[in-house]
């Protein structure tokens, strides 16, 4: 529903007779993106959010949001708050909106799949950002990374740092999105092949908060009181596991912990020396900026212009990466 402007139109008429200064768009301010010069054509741009709580997600749809507003996108986003049924809902009351393109961040590789299916039934495209549902699912392309890979090599440093042995504690997120699945298989196969590395602790969150993750690191730390390191799968996590560590009595030096996101706190940490000492800056901001410069190609051109998989910036942040950076340079 590629919606022509008429109240441009009229506002042009108007201006050239000295009625008005200048006007551009819908009425409604926030969500609607005017661009230099004026929008001659609008878009209808929805985003299904998995969770706001999480920053990641919130970057992601400040990116997004940005850029629709300076390329005449009418942007609306929706934030399921991790509830995979919420988000399926959503997806379809998009659908029935009749809107130019749905991005969405699928917090279930299999369960979003139907409502793919009726957007691409409808004739609106679909973008996956952060998690995908699958290729073979009717999307045009899923910016992200290889969350095996991005596993992989939270897994390998901490390996490394621990000098190949050691005893650690895995804290996965929950649910069965691409995110945690992926990272969780990047875990197992560093540790195969690493068998000085001993897993004595492996449990899932109920979800990615700081809470959950004081409260698995201190039933990890009860049962091994001289475990090595902890892997958490967020920052959130990882945050609540160097607290649980420094109410131990835990000496800094004597635990790492690592997670993955890009919050501000534990790049304080790390720069600190206390308390999270390695996490995979998924740059959620960059994310969504590159994620609409996407959508943009394909709502003017009918293409993406690239395949399936476009890969999204991630940096791995610890002591000495760190150095020179500030956290705006990692948002």
């Amino acid at each position: 529903m590629k919606t022509k402007n008429l109240l441009f139109k009229l506002l042009a008429l108007l201006l050239a007779f000295g009625l008005v200064a200048s006007a551009c768009g819908n009425d409604d301010d926030d969500d609607t993106a005017s661009g230099d010069g004026g929008c001659e054509e609008t878009y209808e741009v929805r985003y299904a959010n998995l969770a706001t709580f999480i920053l990641y997600f919130r970057d992601l749809e400040a990116g997004l949001r940005d850029f629709g507003a300076g390329n005449c996108w009418n942007f609306v986003a929706a934030d399921a708050a991790y509830v995979i049924e919420d988000q399926v809902a959503q997806i379809e009351d998009f659908v029935t909106q009749g809107v130019d393109l749905i991005i969405a961040s699928p917090g279930d590789r299999q369960a979003l799949i139907p409502a793919y299916e009726a957007a691409a039934a409808a004739g609106i495209p679909m973008l996956s950002t952060g998690d995908s549902v699958q290729e073979a699912a009717p999307e045009i392309g899923f910016i992200g990374t290889d969350w095996g890979v991005e596993g992989t090599k939270q897994t390998e440093w901490m390996v490394e740092q621990l000098g190949g042995s050691g005893k650690i504690a895995r804290i996965g997120g929950p649910g069965a999105s691409e995110y945690v699945e992926k990272r969780r298989e990047g875990f197992e196969h560093t540790m195969e092949n690493n068998p000085g590395i001993e897993v004595v602790f492996n449990q899932s969150a109920n979800s990615f908060t700081a809470e959950e993750g004081l409260r698995l690191a201190q039933d990890a730390l009860t049962a091994n009181p001289d475990l090595d390191g902890i892997w958490a799968d967020s920052d959130a996590l990882a945050l609540g596991a160097a607290t649980a560590v420094e109410e131990a009595g835990i000496a800094h030096a004597d635990i790492l912990i690592s997670g993955t996101d890009g919050e501000p706190a534990v790049f304080d940490q790390i720069r600190a020396g206390s308390g999270v000492d390695m996490t995979i800056a998924l740059r959620g901001y960059q994310w969504g900026w590159q994620t609409a410069e996407v959508a943009h190609q394909y709502l003017t051109t009918g293409s993406t212009g690239q395949g399936y998989f476009i890969q999204a910036p991630t940096f791995v942040v610890d002591a000495d990466t760190i150095e020179g950076m500030t956290n705006a340079d990692l948002r």
